[in-house]
């Protein structure tokens, strides 16, 4: 829980950020001491102090809370919550549990050394499965070690994951420190890379403008004037591992330096030039351990099966220093380094006391020469010149670039081609080698064991880089990097000015828009021997914007050759340097062929277009050119990037080379070996996911009698005409993903339930038939369609009174379609109602056998046909069967249901089926929530058995008619609902279709999320980006019976929905709502919503009720509005007394069963979603088959002892009964002279009514009745939630005693199986204290 003191806050003042240049003589003088280390333990707080730095840490969590040097009484920003200044934190997902970020606060707190030299503080947290899903599973041992006479503090940790512990993977870890923003206004992180830089109010809306992501910013009124039209992004500052070690900050007045040193790369992962974070506006310092910065998820390391593992980070050393008089920072920064070399040299350091960590003594040396052969350049053998040689654990050629578990040791080799690696921690290695000007891995084939002393000398080593024929021609330099290529200067509206004129000039931001402007009409032509890479070739392959979209992009390379082997077979060699989201297509002399020659599938996720890092993960591919396919004279090489959602797919080549055809015998026995060395290079690429494509030829439109179909030469889809019914997907060699033995109406189908009553939630299925048809737009990079249906008064009581246009959208180069729709009821109309309406695929039952919704959520799912008796047996409701003789025996005794399958519109944004011959998945994709009913925890259908997929926009499932939107006689309404995007992709043979083939359909998602508003939709009712508004702003909470400061709203839902009362927009379901979730402390930041008229809405994850801002809001286009600082004050009248489960809407904490055995659901089977089996209310009889549930205060655990649902109790006779819990506490104390309050919160209600008596089980009337509430129906259907309830029931002081108490809480209404109550919380308060009147 984030707190922040605003009655503390003070006037941020503005430093000078320069100074005189006056010599700085003995930098340590002013604060050297001799004194020996202290330690005092003041119970919530420890402070270690050796006379020149004192540092301050919270007990038992060890976060840095101060850090007091040199008269600065904390360093560290002190308006900051005490957890939010120097810590540990790391980014991890488990089964269940997404990216969920943790400052790590220790349990347990120990002191390891304590003496004059040094003393070393332990803060440990250790996990237990009891934490399981809410808790990384490791146990970790943050130390902390200040010595005599240093200046600064060390800091280390130990994580360790334990056999058979679950499994989880680390997206980030690393250490933090949010400096004084009043003090420190100068950073430094190289010689050449430091400035004055932006202070954190400056990023804040008003003063800036967020940028293409919200990590840059364009400054345009910051404090400092200077600065003004200036970018700043993090990620402008971003470092090699090789070259991260030291950065920081300095202050002014006094001048004092603060910095991260780091003396050695051995726990960092991905190798020397894996890219990190250093320092950013905040100010902010990192220490980065783990980070898929530039790299993507390979970088993360995955745990499975039970794997042990254990690691140290660190430690590393927080440098502090300062100068006698106000002094120019370059000073300082020598100082540092200075510091920085100091430290380097004394690794591994000799005072760590965990044995974990390894002494020089214990370590071991490897040494050695490597040597280069390449009989195309030289006969002769060539020592490797500064070859970055390395230690990693054992694995494929190139596999260190994407290592993140272990150790990596690396060194560069002297000129000569020697190198020596040591101090190497004991274990299993392969040594590993790149050399710059040569392409490829070096990799020694023996394993080497270091052991504690080992001297081991590996004598010459021999590379042979991947060489089969002489060097026709070659553009760029094999090192790694797209530097040498044309960097263009920024647009002089988005320009840091550190850059300019400076070697890092591709840190300028939005580089990827330039090669547009460079190239607006056709694509980049090199030609050998003419162009000049430096001048004539893009740093990076990235799309063209295009009438704001994007379209792919294909490069040529021209060349001329004066023979030609056509028997013989010619070699290019394509380096990359980073690929992000990206595909690189081959061709030759032919661009129009509809396969090309060479294909990388789908690769990268690097980010580094985005990110301003010339390099990330490197790939390098040997694509044979048949001598067939080249002539005599002229050629043109094509290089085609087809990807194009996104400004920033895109590829940064390294180096490409054309090899002639081997011409000697000689030359074919170096080329067999070579064979051997580039299948390994070629193992590595098959091991990423290689997508089997067509070519992004322009849209092709056809129009039949009966039928248009839509081309795009990855796709085919055929619609029937005039209905618009999708009747066929032409996919992969398939010729129809969906059922060919379904009518042609029942394929893929927009549909729709309506009702001419008031009341319910059933009426008229409708497929909805267009009875006009319309080309929309029809050029080579888009084609929209329209199947129109307009109402007319002679159809009154026949068809539902709306005018509904179906789109289908087919864009160039996208493995896909899209469709949308825009529904509308004129004023003069008559009234009804709508209680459903979706978008169905049935797809080949032949075909697709296996089902995926989430990562935890997939399996092969039952036949249609199994559903049928007697194959199945019908359970308490037509959805739910019991599989008694399926065609695949091993689903015998399972239940299908589909409402197992639902899920919240939050996570509703990717799920679909995959045919596993021909590997083909086929996904329903939807990037926006805006267009979907009651908000981010509404429940729908996903996909099912059928095989179907649905794109649900309006339903009453789990929740009633209270979602079935009513339009009155005379009531004008239009909605547009969508678009959506139906997704196919697929995948060579070799990999397994059934992980690839659903990573890279979550890979779309979030391409399909982030291009969202979609610019290519032709109607005027859809709104592009620059038609919509944008709203921030920051959630505070105030509730003084918890604390005294208001609490950061961290996690909280933030949304704006049409104004109505408080949490209304639950139950909103005419017109659109935007939502996001709040940061760590509370700021949000909602883009892009459609202009009109809204309330500001939210709810906080740990505290009851709804907040809504007091004022209507109006987005207007174009409009940036920032709400400032929002206090939501939660329900409360006094202290807690006692409480039950967590107020978070849902009923997930509570005891949920297992199932009857007979009626099981195996992918449930010690799932996180356990509540999603068959058959759950019934457990209750059993559990309590006579009387009824008894929670006692104190005693009780609501997670073992509170039933998730108050269900009736079925008897003897078949017939239910009612039941009522009691909830026994004990009060030593009675305010004769208050009112307590109990607070129910109620995450589900279906027919039934909550009754609260106390103490007394016969009183009548009871104290409170809601009377009957609720028709979500999420007992039957699985749901652990519906809509939300909140009372507050009075209790008179009359009706408790001092001593034991019971309250009663009956549900009387018993007419079935399913009615009952889900509680979210329930909390007593005693009467308001004096002190909160």
């Amino acid at each position: 829980m984030r707190i922040i003191n605003l009655k503390k806050k003070v006037k941020l003042g503005l430093s000078l950020c320069c100074g005189k240049k006056v010599p700085i003589e003995q930098q340590e003088s002013q604060t050297m001491s001799g004194e020996g280390v202290r330690l005092h333990n003041q119970g919530r707080h420890v402070v270690m102090d050796n006379g020149i730095v004192q540092v301050t840490l919270s007990n038992p969590d060890g976060i840095i809370t101060g850090i007091r040097y040199n008269g600065i009484d904390n360093l560290l920003e002190p308006l900051n919550a005490e957890h939010n200044r120097g810590y540990w934190d790391l980014v991890w997902s488990g089964p269940g549990v997404k990216g969920t970020f943790d400052v790590i606060k220790g349990t347990d707190f120990r002191v390891i050394v304590e003496n004059e030299e040094l003393v070393e503080l332990s803060f440990m947290r250790t996990w237990d499965p009891s934490l399981e899903g809410k808790c990384v599973p490791l146990n970790i041992d943050k130390r902390f070690v200040i010595l005599r006479g240093s200046s600064g503090i060390y800091s280390y940790a130990i994580y360790e994951h334990l056999k058979d512990w679950p499994d989880f993977e680390i997206g980030e870890t690393r250490i933090t420190f949010k400096l004084s923003k009043d003090k420190f206004q100068y950073m430094a992180i190289a010689d050449n890379r430091q400035r004055c830089m932006p202070l954190p109010d400056d990023r804040m809306s008003g003063r800036c403008q967020t940028l293409a992501f919200a990590e840059a910013v364009l400054l345009l009124d910051p404090k400092n004037k200077e600065l003004a039209g200036e970018v700043d992004d993090k990620y402008q500052y971003s470092c090699m591992n090789k070259d991260i070690q030291v950065h920081g900050w300095v202050c002014n007045d006094p001048p004092v330096g603060f910095w991260q040193i780091t003396p050695s790369d051995e726990f960092r992962s991905g190798g020397p030039l894996k890219q990190s974070l250093t320092s950013h506006v905040g100010p902010t310092t990192l220490s980065i351990f783990l980070s898929s910065h530039y790299a993507g998820q390979d970088l993360n390391p995955k745990f499975r099966g039970g794997e042990p593992w254990k690691k140290v980070f660190g430690p590393v050393f927080i440098y502090l220093n300062s100068a006698p008089i106000r002094d120019d920072p370059f000073f300082l920064w020598e100082d540092a380094k200075r510091q920085m070399m100091a430290e380097v040299q004394s690794w591994p350091y000799s005072f760590p006391a965990s044995e974990d960590f390894q002494k020089s003594n214990q370590r071991g040396n490897v040494s050695g020469r490597l040597l280069v052969l390449d009989r195309y350049v030289s006969e002769d053998i060539t020592p490797a010149n500064d070859a970055y040689v390395g230690l990693a654990p054992p694995g494929d050629v190139g596999s260190w670039q994407l290592e993140c578990k272990d150790y990596q040791f690396w060194m560069r080799a002297d000129n000569r081609g020697y190198f020596s690696i040591k101090n190497i921690r004991s274990g299993t290695y392969n040594l590993y080698a790149w050399v710059p000007g040569y392409i490829g891995d070096y990799r020694c084939e023996a394993v080497i064991n270091i052991t504690s002393g080992c001297f081991t000398e590996m004598g010459d080593l021999v590379y042979e880089p991947p060489r089969d024929g002489p060097t026709l021609w070659e553009i760029g330099i094999p090192d790694r990097s797209a530097a040498e290529f044309y960097v263009p200067d920024p647009d002089p509206k988005y320009i840091n000015k550190l850059y300019v004129n400076h070697p890092d000039r591709f840190r300028q931001y939005g580089l990827w828009s330039r090669y547009t402007e460079l190239y607006p009409d056709v694509d980049l032509v090199y030609t050998v021997g003419v162009s000049d890479y430096s001048k004539d070739w893009f740093f990076a392959q990235v799309p063209r914007q295009k009438d704001n979209t994007h379209v792919g992009t294909t490069w040529q390379i021209k060349f001329k050759l004066n023979i030609v082997d056509q028997n013989g077979t010619y070699k290019l060699r394509v380096a990359i340097a980073s690929a992000t989201l990206a595909e690189m297509q081959v061709r030759i002399n032919d661009p129009n062929s509809r396969r090309p020659l060479f294909t990388t599938g789908l690769i990268g996720r690097d980010n580094s277009v985005a990110r301003h890092g010339i390099h990330g993960i490197y790939w390098l591919f040997n694509i044979n050119v048949p001598g067939a396919q080249v002539v005599e004279g002229d050629n043109t090489i094509f290089l085609t990037q087809p990807r194009c959602t996104s400004p920033f797919q895109g590829l940064m080549y390294d180096y490409i080379r054309l090899e002639d055809s081997p011409s000697c015998v000689c030359h074919r026995a170096i080329v067999l070996y070579h064979q051997e060395s580039t299948a390994a290079v070629e193992a590595a690429v098959v091991a990423a996911r290689r997508l089997v494509i067509m070519p992004p030829i322009g849209v092709q439109l056809l129009i039949q009698d009966r039928h248009v179909m839509m081309d795009n030469g990855f796709v085919q889809v055929t619609l029937s005409k005039p209905e618009g019914i999708v009747t066929g997907i032409r996919y992969n060699g398939l010729d129809n993903l969906l059922e060919i033995r379904n009518e042609e109406t029942n394929r893929g189908y927009w549909d729709l339930v309506w009702s001419e009553a008031s009341t319910g939630t059933t009426g008229i299925f409708d497929v909805i038939k267009g009875t006009e048809f319309e080309v929309i737009v029809e050029n080579d990079d888009q084609v929209e369609l329209s199947f129109k249906r307009t109402w007319d008064p002679s159809q009154e009581g026949k068809l539902v009174p709306l005018n509904i246009d179906k789109r289908f959208v087919m864009v160039r180069g996208s493995s896909g379609f899209y469709s949308y729709a825009i529904y509308e009821h004129l004023q003069e109309w008559p009234a009804f109602q709508l209680g459903e309406t979706r978008i169905a695929f049935k797809l080949r039952k032949d075909k697709f056998h296996y089902m995926a919704m989430t990562d935890n959520r997939q399996r092969y799912m039952p036949l249609p046909d199994d559903r049928l008796p007697p194959r199945g047996q019908p359970l308490a409701y037509p959805e739910a069967v019991l599989l008694t003789n399926p065609i695949e025996p091993e689903l015998k005794g399972e239940v299908d249901d589909k409402y197992q399958y639902s899920c919240d519109n939050k996570d509703n944004r990717v799920h679909g089926w995959i045919c596993t011959d021909p590997p083909v998945g086929l996904w329903q994709i939807t990037p926006s929530n805006e267009f979907r009913s009651g908000g981010p925890v509404k429940q729908n259908l996903t996909s099912h058995v059928g095989p179907t997929t649905l794109a649900m926009f309006l339903s009453a499932h789990y929740t009633g008619e209270d979602l079935v939107p009513k339009f009155t006689a005379g009531e004008y309404w239009k909605k547009v609902f969508g678009p959506v995007f139906m997704y196919v992709n697929s995948e060579y043979a070799g990999n397994d279709p059934l992980v690839s083939l659903w990573e890279d359909a979550k890979l779309q998602m979030m391409i399909e999320v982030q291009s969202w508003p979609y610019s290519f939709p032709a109607s005027e009712d859809f709104p592009k980006s620059d038609q919509r508004g944008n709203i921030s702003g920051r959630l505070l909470i105030q509730d003084r019976y918890i604390s005294d400061d208001y609490i950061s709203a961290n996690g909280a839902y933030v949304g704006l929905a049409p104004p109505g009362e408080v949490g209304s927009w639950q139950r909103e379901c005419k017109d659109y709502q935007f939502w996001t979730t709040t940061d760590e402390d509370g700021y949000f930041s909602i883009n892009d919503i459609r202009t009109g008229a809204y309330n500001l809405n939210a709810w906080v994850p740990g505290f009851i009720g709804d907040y809504q801002y007091d004022d209507v809001i109006t987005i207007t286009s174009g409009c940036e509005i920032y709400m400032g600082e929002l206090v939501y004050e939660p329900p409360r009248d006094g202290p807690t007394l006692w409480e039950i489960g967590i107020p978070d809407r849902s009923a997930a904490e509570f005891y949920v069963p297992d199932p009857n055995p007979k009626y099981i659901n195996n992918l449930f089977v010690n799932h996180p979603d356990r509540f999603r089996q068959y058959g759950l209310w019934d457990r209750y009889t059993e559990l309590y088959p006579v009387a009824d549930l008894v929670y006692t205060v104190g005693v009780s655990d609501y997670s073992k002892d509170w039933f998730f649902a108050q269900v009736t109790r079925k008897k003897d006779d078949n017939k239910y009964q009612g039941t009522t819990w009691q909830i026994k506490f004990r009060l030593d104390d009675i305010d004769q002279n208050g009112t307590y309050k109990l607070r129910v919160a109620i995450a589900s209600a279906t027919l039934s009514e909550l009754q609260v008596r106390v103490n007394n089980p016969k009183a009548n009337p009871p104290l409170f009745t809601s009377a009957l509430i609720g028709k979500d129906n999420s007992i039957a259907r699985h749901g652990i939630h519906g809509l939300y309830w909140l009372y507050k029931v009075d209790i008179p002081s009359s009706q408790l005693v001092q001593g034991d108490n019971t309250i009663f809480l009956t549900q009387p209404r018993s007419t079935g199986p399913f009615q009952g109550i889900m509680y979210d919380y329930i909390r007593l308060e005693g009467p308001p204290s004096a002190s909160s009147k």
